[in-house]
């Protein structure tokens, strides 16, 4: 009988194989298709860890929704997590192992800039998608997307709202990094002009700086209605520092979230901020997401905001980033950089933030700039809402 059973499991095999596909004699279980991979890449230690650690969470919201709705190109996505650690030459060696060992599609997660640029240099020698979950100079690479605002969609409109308002003369405070001093400053010098107004000083702050007296004094001594901060790597400081000098410009800063203002014990109300994204934006699409992220990720001691723990907006920049990619993998039917990029200009979805397109390069967002204000209970309410803004490519 064995003898029997092993003949006619030899001949359907042989079947099998003319038929151009062979089938073990066993009976062999049935494999679930292999996940498809994409890598985090995110300061998860050091300075920057809490926004490294939202950007984990968003992405593995996403990930876990875009699961559930059946994956992507008939594979379950899987998230590869690693951590910059703050360093330039950690960040290359990570980039590399993801796309290299892990195999995965496209990177996200990086804060800093030369993070950034570090997993551009991996990307161009693997053939694969960054996605750089932050606001950005106009960093335009046939590898990149990103999903924050470009210096020119958060500066045009913040200014011509602020000149409209009456203020007409602007001091900038910035950290001395290249793409302030050759992107943003030049961008908010002639949006000024153009909109009647005029930028007075700018002072230039080295990473590590904490007193920043002189600054101030320097800056009052010049009576400007506008004061626009981009200090990035200790804005609670200057923050506190500027309502203890009793400044009395309008303090106005592109990094500015309610995160801050509740680290900064309610020095920063008053402050105008300008946003692709609030926690405070308050629609249906938004309160869901908050409500799913507080349900997941919320610990007993995470800052809240009313009812829901604490997003920042580069989490947001991080989900958002996912659930575009994902769009144009299903458009493109592949994760190829080119294709990818190519079917990027084509989508759109309705996100926290509000509905969201992509430039027509595929580099960059596509949505409305949020100009709030920053209030006692450390939300924002929103002064105005305008775009999208075309995005320009300056570096």
């Amino acid at each position: 009988m064995n003898s029997t059973l092993n003949r006619r499991a030899f001949t359907r095999g042989l079947f099998a194989a003319a038929a151009g596909t062979f089938v073990p004699a066993a009976v062999q279980p049935v494999r679930a298709a292999a996940p498809l991979r994409i890598g985090l890449l995110a300061p998860l230690s050091g300075a920057l860890t809490r926004v490294g650690e939202t950007n984990r969470n968003c992405a593995a919201l996403a990930v876990d929704e875009i699961n559930a709705a059946g994956g992507l190109l008939g594979r379950p996505l899987e998230l590869r997590v690693e951590d910059t650690q703050m360093s330039t030459a950690t960040t290359l060696e990570k980039a590399r192992q993801l796309f290299m060992r892990d195999g995965v599609a496209m990177i996200t997660g990086m804060v800093l800039p030369s993070e950034r640029e570090a997993v551009l240099q991996a990307a161009g020698a693997a053939g694969r998608l960054v996605i750089y979950p932050n606001f950005d100079e106009g960093r335009c690479h046939p590898h990149l997307f990103t999903t924050g605002l470009t210096a020119n969609q958060r500066v045009e409109p913040a200014i011509a709202w602020l000149m409209r308002g009456g203020g007409s003369t602007v001091c900038a405070v910035m950290s001395d990094i290249g793409s302030n001093r050759k992107v943003l400053v030049p961008e908010l010098q002639a949006s000024a002009a153009r909109h009647g107004g005029r930028l007075l000083d700018v002072s230039w702050l080295p990473f590590g700086t904490r007193d920043y007296g002189p600054v101030l004094q320097r800056v009052a001594a010049l009576r400007p209605q506008i004061v626009w901060h981009s200090i990035g790597d200790d804005p609670v400081s200057f923050v506190k520092q500027y309502r203890s000098f009793s400044m009395s410009p309008l303090l106005v800063s592109d990094i500015a979230h309610e995160s801050l203002s509740i680290a900064t014990g309610g020095a920063a109300a008053g402050t105008i901020g300008v946003s692709s994204y609030f926690m405070s934006v308050n629609t249906p699409a938004n309160r869901d997401f908050l409500a799913r992220y507080t349900a997941r990720y919320a610990g007993p001691r995470d800052p809240r905001l009313g009812p829901y723990a604490v997003v920042l907006p580069h989490g947001e920049n991080t989900y958002a980033g996912i659930r575009l990619f994902a769009q144009a993998v299903r458009q493109a039917g592949s994760v190829d950089v080119d294709r990818v990029k190519v079917a990027l200009a084509r989508v759109s979805d309705a996100l926290p933030r509000g509905t969201t397109a992509v430039s027509s390069d595929g580099g960059h967002v596509l949505c409305q700039t949020l100009i709030g204000q920053d209030r006692a209970d450390n939300s924002f309410g929103m002064l105005d809402v305008t775009g999208p803004v075309a995005p320009l490519c300056e570096a």
